[in-house]
């Protein structure tokens, strides 16, 4: 997951995103990281509505804790 915006914590050109594997918030792994997304190592394009309800939860708490909401 990229997010896009005028966020504090990234420089122009770069953005940050979140890795997920496996179950992100069960046996799997998640990271929020900084930079340029690596496009080539990031599959394939997922609409939010269908990604597993825990991985929407994790995105939009990632994202609520982005911009304190």
């Amino acid at each position: 997951m990229v997010f896009t915006g005028l966020l504090d914590l990234k420089k122009p050109g770069e953005y940050l995103y979140l890795t997920m594997e496996g179950d992100p918030v069960g046996s799997g792994t998640h990271t929020l990281r900084r930079g340029r997304p690596p496009y080539g190592q990031m599959g394939r394009e997922i609409s939010f509505e269908n990604l597993p309800k825990r991985c929407r939860r994790l995105v939009l708490d990632t994202y609520r804790g982005l911009w304190d909401l």
